[in-house]
């Protein structure tokens, strides 16, 4: 009886080890796609830094972050030669369903430009990608105006 419970436990783990994971946690967040360009040329900006949420703050004199505060920092993403960009979808694990997202902040900045900062509503929504039920908001094409300090150009 206990060989065959070994067994049985092997055999249900090596089946579930083989299938695809599937993500129970709701989207707290959609992808985000769209173009950065110069406001005055038209020209599409390479290596803009967009970033979901607001812009970090510069650090204190003698503060350092902690672990669970870096991990919580989300990544920025460097727009393409083209100027485009997409921020990945995030989703979390949770026991209790909510809302989900309603808004999603969103700044730009780049060397020699103005930093950009807006607020994408779920109005914004543009698609749901039927395969992996991804929401995806399209910003379109954001035009930095030229004079600013922003970082993270090249």
């Amino acid at each position: 009886m206990v060989m065959i419970r070994k067994l049985v436990l092997a055999l249900s783990v090596l089946a579930l080890a083989g299938c695809q994971s599937i993500s129970f946690g709701p989207y707290v967040s959609p992808r985000v796609v769209g173009r950065v360009v110069a406001e005055d040329t038209n020209r599409p900006l390479a290596y803009a830094k967009v970033t979901r949420g607001k812009p970090e703050p510069a650090p204190r004199a003698g503060w350092d972050p902690k672990g669970a505060e870096l991990l919580m920092r989300k990544g920025d993403v460097l727009t393409d030669h083209d100027g485009r960009f997409a921020l990945g979808s995030e989703r979390v694990l949770s026991l209790v369903r909510w809302g989900g997202w309603d808004s999603v902040p969103l700044s730009v900045e780049r060397g020699g430009y103005q930093r950009f900062q807006t607020n994408y509503s779920i109005t914004n929504l543009v698609a749901t990608d039927s395969a992996a039920q991804e929401p995806t908001i399209d910003a379109g094409t954001i035009r930095l105006k030229s004079g600013g300090k922003g970082a993270g150009g090249k």
